[in-house]
């Protein structure tokens, strides 16, 4: 299920993400971004001083990593309304980025969500203390339209192939989504979405697909300005878990607009994804070793690699239940300033990696048993 793609010679790897809620089919990603900081808090490294963007919420409720297990039913509410209050104090400031949007629609696509800008828009909002592109390109286009899409995307000023991306070689359909930073400076945002009227039906494609691919390019955008290649080096320093863990937390806590909506579709992604062996097995041991396998720039080509649309979303779940929605983006904002990922975990949730993911492995492991028995 898990789509790799090295388009020519871009020196770009474009992970795969997305996907449907009642299906298997999977939906790639990539996505490009820029930040601006706004509040800031200052990180003392022992030989570098480091701004990274702060919780903005000392007045929240947040659990600790040992409450987990003994409230599992407060971790989602805790989550949503976090990502509610953010999206709200961010949609509802001044100091909104004016980041230009180009959407590009195949000429004969027919598209059956007409929402697609709203909701990029609703993504960006969503991050808006981070960096951010300074444009976000976005093409939709079913296979019909793929040769458009591939011009298009040379006319634009990108790499033509990259509309390959979302597109199945042997069934003639372009269903998936990729997003990411181009590698060429000024690393505009890039998201191609493959469009077929068979998905439809799935709610994920109504909104949390389009939020889930712009937060791909943010975590990238963190290293615009720290790296030549900012989507490489977000490849290399991200655990797969947390990459995908990341970008599905947010799509779907701000892509549906009730709490009852975010339970539905929580539910429907966990458990509708990946029930075949060897990918049926949520015990405590198994997750502890996906996480251990889970190693920045090796897991991207792991089989396993599409457990972060579960396990790594569940994840990240409990740890903006522990200290907010943003606490993830907050983790790479460290990374992309030279931490590694052990060292801004510690940062972020005062707890090392090695000590949070047992219990993170057992909490994820009964989660997921209680959503397949629910």
């Amino acid at each position: 299920m898990k789509k790799a793609l090295i388009i020519l010679s871009l020196y770009v790897i474009f992970t795969s993400c997305g996907g449907s809620d009642t299906t298997t089919r999977t939906v790639q990603d990539t996505t490009t971004t820029t930040v601006q900081d706004t509040t800031t808090t200052t990180v003392q490294d022992t030989t570098t001083t480091i701004s990274v963007v702060g919780n903005l919420c000392d007045s929240c409720t947040y659990l600790s990593i040992s409450e987990l297990s003994s409230k599992p039913s407060e971790v989602p509410k805790l989550a949503w309304d976090d990502s509610q209050r953010i999206l709200n104090e961010n949609t509802n400031t001044d100091n909104v980025e004016n980041l230009e949007i180009i959407i590009n629609i195949g000429p004969t696509t027919e598209l059956y969500f007409l929402d697609n800008e709203s909701y990029i828009q609703k993504g960006i909002n969503f991050w808006q203390n981070f960096n951010l592109p300074e444009k976000y390109y976005a093409f939709f286009y079913s296979y019909n339209d793929l040769d458009w899409a591939i011009n298009e995307l040379t006319s634009s000023g990108f790499e033509g192939g990259m509309a390959r991306a979302p597109c199945g070689y042997e069934d003639g359909i372009c269903n998936g989504a990729n997003s990411g930073i181009y590698h060429r400076p000024p690393h505009f945002g890039v998201g191609v979405f493959g469009i077929d009227s068979s998905d439809s039906i799935d709610a994920y494609r109504y909104g949390p697909l389009h939020i889930h691919e712009v937060t791909h390019s943010v975590v990238a955008a963190q290293w615009i300005g720290n790296a030549t290649n900012p989507q490489q080096n977000a490849n290399d320093a991200s655990p797969c878990w947390l990459n995908e863990g990341i970008a599905h937390a947010a799509g779907l806590s701000i892509g549906v607009d009730t709490y009852e909506k975010y339970l539905e579709i929580r539910k429907s992604q966990v458990t509708g994804r990946h029930i075949q062996p060897p990918y049926n097995d949520y015990s405590a041991s198994t997750i502890l070793n996906y996480y251990n396998e889970s190693i920045p720039g090796i897991c991207i080509k792991n089989p396993d690699y599409v457990l972060g649309y579960s396990i790594g979303y569940l994840t990240v779940e409990a740890m903006s239940a522990m200290s907010g929605s943003d606490s993830a983006m907050r983790m790479y904002s460290l990374m992309a300033n030279g931490k590694n990922f052990e060292d801004a975990f510690e940062n972020i949730y005062e707890i090392s990696w090695n000590d949070a993911k047992p219990i993170f492995s057992e909490y994820v492991s009964s989660v997921i048993e209680d959503l397949f028995n629910s």
